[in-house]
């Protein structure tokens, strides 16, 4: 039976200044380990030492021992524990760090003190702890649904209208459509490395749709200070929810805080809050048992975020994002929620979307026929194009699982600037409304009737999208128009569809718009309408336009645009070009699509006869 010892304040707060050095370490030794069993106090386990795994990783070793006390033995390693400081012969050995899933005895592995020791403490540079992520293609712009390739070959296909065939581009945003879309989310955050703390407690211990007003907020009050053992968290969204990873303070030096005893995202400089965190039990499972915990204070910064731990200081913390949510179903008061998310660029557009979903979970679901409307209004910092005015997202969602297509407008557009490769932008405030109204509301394009034959251009034109609802009778759209006095004599094709579905055209119609060289041409793309609710009639005339940079060149001088085309400036050349294009807004989701041909005749020849279809 382990004699369990008993810590004082004092030696919790000041561990022994010296640390053992590997080559002292042998089988058999035993001593203790600190961390938080429940609450806040600083509690002691026992540690009898396996052996030390020289060079498992590169310059980097681990101590192998095994853990005994408050039910470990049945329990084993929990998440939550890693960064507990283990004291060998009264001195600092160094922080537990690894568990193994499924394990049948409590082995831990323990990065060595030296390594723990080495982590810098200096604050970095806010440049360099402002890590960017990959650039994110502008193809996932294109709603979830939208089939451009069906479309594009209506369009022109093998027809007079283009001769050539599309561009092959995916089209799509790769997000799932399941109802419980909110776990994939989450995964997106951990990363890659399985002794991670992830488990049901760190990313999403508060269960999404249990908003708790005020949980997970920084608090008023004297300043709570850590010291080794402690239950510590990074928090990654405060307010009427909290999300967040907990793990265990391992040494404190005044100010200066180490914990964890591995990465969090191994992402070097950070800036990330860093906070105190309360534990409730220890939950054994026979996979990965994991403390069951929330989120506490914020006393300070996470700086640094390295193989063997985290580094960061109390004191100063890091601004966080605010965004509100205001949720108004209808025929009911709405209700509005308050968070701040953390501002990195890799981690703030999945985060600002988690928001809004854990509001919308909390009075329904995303499960029922119910229609939801949507508006996201987002302010910057950065370059004038940006900044002047409010980003605004907007549009209509429908159905079970109509919330993933919402992941991908809100998500998208956010990591695209905020990972945009020309220019540093920063995403200061998001203020989303969300209108749920029942039943759904979707319909289908299903056909256009108009003239297929005119005389000349600036005659006046009518022509009628038919529309079916899910429910009830087929409706009629008018568009009626006077053809631009510029259209030359030739065939054409009159669209008739959704804003999503003509976005999603642009990467057959003209893919190189998709490869914008700067980021004015970023946010043209962004802030072009995408939403489903908005019935447009288009037409289009057989491609000439030359795509440069991402910008469409029209009505290039001959000379101009022969030199474009046969220089060394990689111009793409468009497969049909817009002549014009009216939009009205409709109270469906709609989807589908109608393709007719129009000819403009040649001012010496007659009007054929019109035809049916």
């Amino acid at each position: 039976m382990l004699l369990m010892l008993t810590v004082s304040g004092a030696w919790a707060t000041e561990p022994a200044a010296d640390h053992i050095p590997l080559d002292e370490i042998t089988p058999g030794m035993t001593g203790y380990g600190l961390t938080v069993f429940r609450g806040s106090q600083v509690d002691t386990f026992g540690v009898t030492v396996i052996g030390v795994q020289e060079k498992v990783r590169a310059a980097g070793s681990l101590v192998l021992i095994e853990v005994s006390g408050h039910d470990l033995e049945i329990s084993s390693i929990a998440q939550g524990m890693s960064g507990s400081p283990i004291y060998l012969d009264g001195r600092f050995a160094g922080a537990l760090a690894f568990g193994w899933g499924g394990a049948l005895r409590p082995i831990a592995g323990v990065t060595p003190a030296a390594e723990m020791l080495a982590l810098p403490t200096s604050i970095p540079a806010v440049a360099q702890a402002r890590t960017l992520g990959s650039p994110v293609a502008i193809e996932k712009l294109i709603p979830l649904g939208a089939n451009p390739a069906a479309l594009a070959s209506e369009v022109w296909g093998n027809d007079p209208v283009a001769n050539r065939q599309p561009v092959q581009v995916t089209a799509g945003a790769d997000w799932p459509d399941a109802p419980h879309m909110w776990l994939e989310l989450a995964a997106d955050l951990a990363v890659q490395h399985p002794e991670l703390d992830t488990g049901p407690d760190q990313w999403l211990f508060q269960p999404l749709g249990l908003a708790a007003e005020g949980s997970g907020s920084s608090g008023t009050g004297a300043i709570k200070r850590l010291v080794p053992g402690s239950a510590c968290a990074v928090p990654l969204v405060a307010g009427d929810a909290s999300l967040g990873a907990i793990g265990t303070v391992t040494w404190v030096d005044g100010d200066q805080v180490l914990m964890m005893g591995h990465p969090f995202m191994h992402r070097g400089p950070v800036n990330l809050p860093l906070a105190t965190a309360e534990v409730f039990t220890i939950f054994p499972s026979r996979q990965m048992s994991f403390k069951m915990g929330s989120v506490g204070q914020i006393i300070g910064t996470v700086h640094h975020d390295l193989r063997a731990g985290l580094s960061g200081r109390m004191g100063p913390a890091p601004e966080m994002i605010p965004v509100s949510v205001d949720v108004v179903p209808e025929g009911a008061s709405g209700r509005r929620y308050d968070f701040q998310v953390v501002d990195d660029p890799m981690l703030t557009p999945t985060l600002v979307f988690w928001t809004l979903y854990n509001a919308l979970l909390v009075g329904g679901d995303d499960a029922s026929l119910q229609t939801m409307r949507y508006r996201v209004e987002t302010t910057w910092s950065g370059p004038d194009a940006l900044s002047a005015e409010p980003l605004v997202i907007s549009g209509l969602t429908a159905g079970p699982g109509g919330a993933a297509g919402l992941a991908s407008e809100v998500m998208t557009p956010l990591s695209i600037l905020l990972n945009n490769p020309h220019q540093e932008v920063r995403l200061l405030s998001a203020q989303v409304t969300l209108e749920q109204t029942r039943p759904v509301k979707t319909a289908t394009v299903v056909g256009l009737t108009g003239p297929r034959s005119v005389l000349r251009p600036g005659q006046e034109v009518i022509f009628q999208a038919e529309i079916q609802p899910r429910l009830g009778e087929p409706e009629t759209v008018d568009f009626a128009f006077t053809l631009p006095a510029h259209m030359q004599a030739g065939p054409y094709r009159v669209v008739v569809t959704s804003a999503a579905e003509l976005f999603a055209l642009e990467s057959q119609r003209a893919a190189g718009r998709f490869q914008p060289a700067n980021l004015p041409a970023i946010l043209e793309i962004v802030r072009t309408d995408r939403s489903r609710d908005q019935l447009v009639l288009a037409l289009f005339a057989p491609g000439e336009a030359m795509i440069l940079h991402g910008q469409e060149m029209v009505n290039l001088p001959g000379s101009v645009a022969r030199t474009v085309r046969t220089g060394n400036m990689q111009a793409q050349r468009s497969l049909a070009d817009y002549v014009w294009r009216m939009e009205k807004s409709t109270p469906w989701f709609l989807t589908g699509h109608a393709v007719r041909s129009l000819r403009v005749q040649p001012a010496d020849q007659p009007v054929a006869e019109e035809r049916r279809p």
